[in-house]
């Protein structure tokens, strides 16, 4: 209903949201389920963290937002920075219970509001527009956050004191978890802004329709990624090691499940498109097959980088993951200084090293794994 504009307005602006939300969830969630969340100066730190997360994430969209959305869309925007980030923090401490049931019921509930506001600003007079979309994500991200204050015990986000703690106290640890993190989304976006530059908004628009066709697999992915950070984090604390071989079965387990997604949104890519696009603009086919091979990827390597993460590797894992998108883009920029019109290909120079970088942290870990 946006069409190509519209919708890549949408992408370049969503885009930044992820990759600020991804930079906070790993600095803030990630040290919530490693470290102990109820040691005072761990908590006050991440108090602080909330604080400026919030504040950082909301700059960062203004500042991209500026350049394609009108100053009302740039202030909503804005408010779903801010109440994306309270609603990731609630999301967070119900992961580091490892009730993620109850995270369901609390993520169900955002998405009906959602959704319902959605349907709304359809049946009226304007029709939606892209500000309504952003009101949308405010309205889910503010009742999930609601929910979840009065579904939570109350020693779970109550600070007794909001003085005392420092960054350092978490930043040995969550610093480079949180670059690490960032790599992907920072590549996706900056992929995007090449596309553009390249091919216009009608490019962004399709190869952004393509990538939502993989979206349920990337989300099964990212998911099986936390639910794994959590489980190999109790394993240390329960004094049982996670080993390499864990991780890699995990990866081929995860790899092979999305893959299975993956090859469903391929055989259905064309009633898929159309309800995306609504006929609106062309989806290239050779994006959605290279959308399927970086998800395949993606999930492949999530499990080994996660085992690094709970071995306080993530050092480690930001320098593969940076030199892995450095080639990525660069290879990206290349093809479409060549040939303008092979924007089609962005998912797979994205997808470039991912295998060697499995391999690489697979090797890293055994070397590092403790004795049986």
């Amino acid at each position: 209903m946006l069409g190509a504009d519209g919708f890549a307005q949408y992408a370049l602006t969503y885009g930044t949201l992820i990759f600020a939300i991804t930079l906070y969830t790993s600095w803030f969630g990630d040290t919530l389920t490693v470290l102990d969340r109820f040691d005072p100066r761990v908590r006050i730190t991440l108090l602080h963290s909330a604080v400026t997360g919030a504040a950082l994430t909301a700059v960062a969209t203004a500042a991209v937002g500026v350049f394609v959305l009108s100053p009302v869309q740039v202030g909503l925007a804005t408010v779903v920075a801010i109440t994306w980030v309270c609603n990731e923090s609630m999301r967070r401490v119900f992961t580091a219970r490892t009730e993620f049931w109850r995270l369901a019921v609390n993520d169900s509930l955002g998405a009906v509001v959602t959704v319902a506001v959605v349907v709304v600003a359809a049946a009226s007079v304007t029709g939606l527009t892209v500000g309504w979309f952003f009101a949308a994500l405010a309205a889910g991200q503010s009742a999930a956050t609601a929910i979840a204050l009065v579904r939570l015990p109350a020693n779970e986000y109550r600070v007794r004191e909001i003085r005392g703690g420092t960054f350092s106290d978490v930043a040995s640890f969550a610093g480079w978890r949180a670059a690490q993190a960032g790599i992907r989304p920072l590549a996706l976006l900056l992929s995007r802004m090449v596309v553009g530059a390249a091919g216009g908004p009608v490019a962004v628009a399709a190869v952004e329709a393509a990538r939502l066709l993989l979206a349920p697999a990337l989300t099964v992915a990212n998911g099986a990624g936390t639910f794994v950070l959590s489980t190999f984090a109790r394993a240390n604390r329960d004094g049982r090691p996670p080993r390499s071989g864990d991780a890699a079965r995990a990866s081929a387990v995860l790899a092979m499940g999305v893959g299975v997604l993956s090859a469903g949104a391929l055989a259905l890519s064309g009633p898929l498109t159309r309800l995306v696009t609504g006929d609106g603009f062309a989806v290239d086919n050779r994006a959605v097959l290279g959308w399927a091979i970086y998800v395949v990827v993606f999930a492949a390597t999530l499990p080994l980088s996660t085992l690094a993460t709970t071995r306080r590797l993530s050092r480690l894992v930001f320098r593969l993951r940076a030199a892995e998108m450095s080639v990525g883009l660069a290879s990206l920029a290349l093809i479409v200084i060549i040939d303008a019109d092979s924007w089609w290909s962005a998912p797979y120079c994205l997808s470039v090293g991912g295998v060697l970088t499995a391999l690489m942290l697979w090797a890293s870990l055994r070397r590092s794994d403790p004795a049986r």
